[in-house]
């Protein structure tokens, strides 16, 4: 196990992140991976043949990414986000003052899921946008549409404010993070009023009550039905200013 605080693990992967967008001259959301990628000279192909959704690996010396094809433009931008943190979780390691032989696979894996979060949803761009829309992932999936509205929502769990994000696909609980350190409760009845509303109007819904937010958006299509459910702390002049 690393020596490394999150806090330290989280500043390296961040800085990383915006080194390489930098890097590849992206000045402003949306950020397309592929492009990225190609700006630090990486291969990207596709491969139908691959088992796993990503394959990162270097032929005659030089980097390259292999992904699946995917009907959806999200998922490949994630498998390319993905391979393309592996390939340069190198720094991260050299921002920790970290040999690679010290990091664990399943550490790498980690960094990979966590830098492709990074690379899709910047924290330059992204924590700005998300404060002045208030977390509103519809909106945000317009801003960022080559991220996933779940990857959007569980990058809300990096900012600040106390948070709790639920995922509800047809009508059960498949994720429930927060951020404050602890595991989430239950269900509060409010929560399960406002996933219900949305789950059966298929209507964006917002609730208030008791220092608490709770946010709900349909993520609807033929024969799916998937809602996203955020959680928050309302501090006393902002519950003063939406009530």
């Amino acid at each position: 196990m690393l020596d490394v605080t999150p806090e330290t693990w989280n500043s390296a992967l961040e800085a990383v992140a915006e080194e390489v967008l930098d890097e590849a001259g992206i000045a402003a959301p949306p950020v397309d991976v592929v492009h990225v990628a190609r700006r630090l000279r990486i291969t990207v192909a596709v491969d139908r043949s691959l088992e796993t959704r990503g394959l990162h690996k270097r032929l005659a010396g030089s980097p390259s990414i292999f992904v699946r094809p995917d009907e959806r433009p999200e998922r490949l931008q994630w498998a390319v986000a993905h391979e393309l943190g592996e390939a340069v979780a190198y720094r991260v390691c050299d921002r920790l003052s970290l040999s690679a032989e010290e990091v664990e696979p399943s550490t790498r894996e980690q960094w990979a899921n966590l830098l492709a979060s990074r690379l899709l949803l910047p924290r330059q761009w992204f924590f700005e946008d998300a404060d002045q829309l208030d977390g509103d992932v519809l909106e945000l999936k317009s801003i960022y549409p080559t991220a996933s509205h779940e990857a959007i929502a569980w990058r809300l769990l990096d900012l600040p404010r106390p948070t709790v994000i639920t995922v509800f696909d047809q009508g059960q609980i498949t994720g429930r993070r927060g951020n404050s350190g602890f595991r989430p409760p239950r269900l509060e009845q409010m929560e399960k009023h406002c996933w219900q509303d949305v789950h059966d109007r298929q209507t964006t819904h917002t609730r208030r009550r008791d220092g608490l937010q709770v946010q709900c958006w349909p993520v609807h299509e033929p024969g799916w039905k998937r809602e996203i459910l955020r959680t928050t702390v309302v501090e006393e002049e902002e519950w003063v200013s939406n009530v």
